[in-house]
C-alpha cells in the first residue's frame, strides 16, 4: 500500500534538509515559516512590486514623493532597536511577533480603499504615505522576533540550504502571483485591480501571520539586569567581523536603492510598457531563474561561505545596471536581460545576506545586533530612495535642456541615475566587501582556488564515467 504522507507538501518540501534535522518540533517549526511565508508572499508580492508602484502612479505621486513613499517606512524602521531591547529584556517573543503582525497586515488591507476613502491626490498621496508607514513600524516587531527565531530555530549546518529552500518556494508564489496581478491590472478598469490585489494581500498577510498562532516559539534568554540597547550596540561594533559585515550592507542598500525603486517607474513612465511585459519579462522571467538555480547557491554558501559567492554575484549585478543606457520607448530587450542577470545573482546576494545575519552576529544580544543590521541598512536605503527621487526631480529639466544621447539613446535623467549607482556598487564591493569576514574560514583566493579544484575534479571524474562511442572504429 502507497504511503500517502510521503506525498505531502511539507515533505516536498523539506527532503533536502529534513534528514539533517533530529528534532520533530524544530522540523515542524522549520516547515511552518515556509508555508507562513508561502501565503504571505500574495501580500509581499502586491506591495513590493509594479501593483504598488503603479497604485502610487495611478494616484499622482510625483517623484520625489515617490521616493518618500518608499523612505518613510524605512525610517519608521528605526523602532526595531527598541523592539530588539524588549526581546532580550522579556523574552516575550510570539506575543510580539502576532500583535506586530495583525497590526502590519491590516494597514495593508486598508491601503486597498485609499483611492475610494479620499477623493484628492494630495490627501490619497499623504494616507499611503501613513499606512505605508504605519505597517512598517508594526512590521518592526515581526522583523526583529521572526530573525531571533530563525537565528535559534535552522541548525548551522543546514542554514544555507534552508534559507534557498525557503528562498525558492517564496520565489514560486512570488511568480504565480505576478501573473495574476498583471492579468488583473491590465483588465479590471480604474482602481478596481489595486483594490482587488491589496484587498486579497491583506487577507493573505493575516493567514500568514495566524498560522504561527499554535506553534511553540523558542524559548529567548532574558537578560534583564545586563543587557541595555545602547551597550548592546556598542558591544556589534567592537567585532571587527560584525562592523565590517554591517559597514559593508550599510554603503551597498545606498548604491543599490539610489536607482533600484525606479526601474519599474523608469518602465512604466518612460518606455511605456504594460504591465504584463513588465511583469513577464520582469518579474517572471527573474523568478524562473530563481527557482531553478537558488538550491545550488545554497549548497555553495555551505560549502565555501558567504563572502566568495557576495564577491561574484554583486559585481556582476553591478554592472548589470549599465543595460539601463540602451533602453529608449517601447522596448523590452533591456529590461528582459537586466532581469535574466537578476534571476541568476540578485538572489544570491539575498541568500549571502540571509545567511550571514546568523554567522556574522554574536550570539549574546543577537536580537540587538539583528536590529542594528536591519535598521543600518534600512535608513541607508531610506537616505539613498529620497536622495534619488530628489535627484531625478532635478536633473529631469536639466537633461531635457541638454537633449543628450549615449549609444544611440537618449541619455534622461534616469539613466544618470542608474549610471551613478552602478559605479558606486562596484566601489563599495571592491573597496569593503574584501574586508568582510568568511564563515568558512577561507580567504577569497583559497575559497576560489577550492572552488575551481573541485570543479575540476568533478569534471575529470564525469568524464571518465561516460565515454563516447568510438564510431570512426
Amino acid at each position: 500500500m502507497i504511503n500517502i504522507k510521503r506525498f505531502s507538501i511539507t515533505n516536498i518540501i523539506s527532503r533536502s534538509y529534513r534528514d539533517h534535522v533530529r528534532d520533530g518540533e524544530t522540523l515542524k517549526m522549520l516547515n511552518t515559516m515556509i508555508l507562513a511565508v508561502a501565503v504571505g508572499m500574495i501580500l509581499f508580492t502586491a506591495n513590493g512590486g509594479a501593483a504598488f508602484t503603479g497604485l502610487a502612479s495611478a494616484i499622482g505621486t510625483g517623484e520625489f514623493a515617490f521616493g518618500m513613499i518608499f523612505a518613510m517606512p524605512v525610517f519608521a524602521g528605526l523602532l526595531q532597536l527598541y523592539v530588539s531591547h524588549l526581546v532580550e529584556k522579556t523574552g516575550k517573543c510570539k506575543r510580539m511577533f502576532m500583535i506586530g503582525g495583525v497590526i502590519q497586515r491590516i494597514a495593508w488591507f486598508c491601503v486597498a480603499f485609499i483611492p475610494y476613502v479620499f477623493p484628492v491626490t494630495q490627501s490619497r498621496v499623504f494616507a499611503l504615505i501613513v499606512l505605508v508607514t504605519l505597517a512598517a513600524m508594526a512590521g518592526s516587531f515581526t522583523n526583529v522576533t521572526f530573525l531571533s527565531m530563525m537565528a535559534v530555530v535552522v541548525p548551522i549546518e543546514i542554514r544555507g540550504r534552508y534559507i534557498t529552500v525557503r528562498q525558492r518556494v517564496m520565489t514560486f508564489v512570488s511568480l504565480v502571483t505576478g501573473l495574476c496581478i498583471a492579468f488583473i491590472l491590465d483588465n479590471a478598469p480604474g482602481f478596481l485591480g489595486y483594490t482587488i490585489i491589496f484587498a486579497v494581500g491583506g487577507i493573505a498577510g493575516l493567514i500568514d501571520i495566524l498560522m504561527f498562532w499554535k506553534a511553540k516559539f523558542p524559548e529567548v534568554r532574558k537578560d534583564s539586569s545586563e543587557v541595555t540597547l545602547f551597550k548592546g550596540m556598542k558591544e556589534c561594533f567592537s567585532i571587527s567581523k560584525t562592523r565590517n559585515y554591517m559597514i559593508f550592507w550599510m554603503l551597498w542598500n545606498f548604491a543599490a536603492f539610489l536607482s533600484a525603486p525606479f526601474g519599474t517607474k523608469y518602465a512604466i513612465d518612460v518606455l511605456s510598457l504594460s504591465f504584463v511585459s513588465i511583469i513577464i519579462f520582469g518579474q517572471i522571467t527573474a523568478n524562473i531563474i530563481t527557482v531553478t538555480i537558488l538550491h545550488r547557491w545554497g549548497v555553495l554558501i555551505d560549502r565555501y561561505g558567504s563572502t566568495p559567492l557576495l564577491m561574484i554575484s554583486t559585481l556582476v549585478t553591478s554592472l548589470s545596471a549599465f543595460v539601463w543606457l540602451f533602453a529608449v520607448p517601447g522596448n523590452i530587450w533591456p529590461l528582459f536581460i537586466i532581469n535574466i542577470i537578476g534571476g541568476f545573482f540578485w538572489c544570491a546576494n539575498e541568500a549571502c545576506a540571509a545567511s550571514m545575519q546568523f554567522s556574522h552576529t554574536p550570539e549574546r544580544g543577537r536580537s540587538i545586533a539583528l536590529a542594528v543590521y536591519v535598521v543600518g541598512t534600512a535608513v541607508s536605503s531610506a537616505a539613498a530612495m529620497a536622495i534619488g527621487g530628489a535627484v531625478l526631480e532635478t536633473l529631469n529639466p536639466i537633461m531635457k535642456e541638454l537633449d543628450l544621447t549615449v549609444f544611440g539613446t537618449p541619455f534622461d535623467h534616469y539613466k544618470v541615475i542608474f549610471s551613478v549607482s552602478a559605479v558606486l556598487r562596484i566601489a563599495v564591493v571592491l573597496i569593503f566587501l574584501t574586508r568582510v569576514w568568511n564563515e568558512k574560514g577561507y580567504t577569497l583566493r583559497q575559497a576560489y582556488k577550492r572552488f575551481f579544484d573541485d570543479t575540476k575534479s568533478r569534471w575529470q571524474y564525469e568524464k571518465r564515467r561516460f565515454r563516447f562511442p568510438k564510431f570512426w572504429k
